[in-house]
């Protein structure tokens, strides 16, 4: 008598990595190490531009132009275009507000570290809407993914991208602080995608912008040996080899095109390595690497 072969079904498990550009310039040897990662190892990235780079002086026109062909080539070859926005004085002037120095997180002058909560609904709008008018004349996509500078926005943010059509958002994380500052949100370690309240960013309601937490690490300052912390951390958040996921799940990394030296390379590889005995395009278990808008339609309701 033949042995009757037992199939076991799971959910779907998702990692998304996201990088954030700063609006700040970031080095040809750096974008190199980031495109090396997506391409050796088979993950999408969700490229998170920032459009300060167009309003500044400190980043010149030729290191933009770079910026801008290498992110370019990334969406042609399926990679997400997203936006990602610093308080950067600068860059708020030019969008036609006042900008602001303080609260800030890291007792800087020049806006980076303002939280995008110090500005009300209306402003957030202004803000993005330039980004995106900003995108649109160097010719790249509407972008449907946002994430605001420091992991910080709140209801009034979150209420100001959705009207504009992102479907996306990965702001949120886990509790705690952030340098000077409190974070705004009250999310566990191993938060999941959830649809916020118009009124309240850490609770589910009816908005519609998916809120993908980032709670798998930023992979800044990381060597190959310390991010086994993080990727073990990672691991205990999903269903071990072999077990059936008994509902999805979704991982959010964060990391930086501008900071990804060796060492750091190294170490985001060790980390998408960790999950080689999970992977669904491994033939070896539930979990994909998406892009965002991926994870949007994923969770669509």
């Amino acid at each position: 008598m033949l042995d009757t072969p037992t199939f076991m079904v799971s959910a779907p498990e998702y990692v998304a990595w996201t990088l954030d550009f700063e609006g700040d310039a970031a080095g040809d040897a750096e974008m190199a190490n980031t495109a090396a990662i997506a391409d050796g190892l088979g993950v999408p990235m969700t490229l998170m531009w920032n459009p300060r780079v167009w309003t500044t002086t400190q980043v010149s026109g030729a290191r933009a132009d770079a910026m801008l062909a290498w992110t370019k080539g990334r969406l042609a070859k399926g990679d997400e275009v997203a936006l990602h926005v610093h308080m950067w004085t600068d860059f708020v002037r030019a969008a036609g507000l006042v900008p602001r120095t303080a609260p800030n997180w890291g007792g800087r002058s020049d806006g980076y570290d303002v939280p995008l909560t110090a500005y009300d609904e209306a402003e957030t709008r202004t803000l993005v809407e330039f980004s995106l008018r900003l995108m649109a004349e160097h010719g790249l996509p509407k972008a449907s993914s946002f994430r605001g500078g420091g992991l910080f926005a709140n209801a009034a943010n979150l209420r100001a991208i959705a009207a504009l059509g992102f479907t996306a958002d990965c702001s949120a994380t886990p509790a705690g602080p952030f340098g000077r500052l409190q974070l705004p949100w009250t999310l566990a370690p191993d938060a999941q995608p959830y649809y916020p309240a118009r009124d309240d960013a850490n609770a589910a309601g009816d908005l519609p912008l998916l809120e993908a937490p980032t709670i798998a690490g930023n992979t800044y300052g990381q060597s190959a040996s310390s991010i086994d912390a993080v990727a073990q951390a990672d691991l205990r958040m999903i269903a071990p080899p072999g077990r059936p996921e008994t509902r999805k799940r979704a991982l959010t990394v964060v990391s930086h095109p501008g900071t990804i030296d060796a060492t750091e390379r190294a170490a985001i590889e060790a980390l998408f390595r960790a999950f080689e005995p999970y992977r669904y395009d491994r033939d070896a278990g539930p979990l994909r690497f998406v892009t965002l808008a991926q994870l949007a339609k994923a969770y669509s309701r």
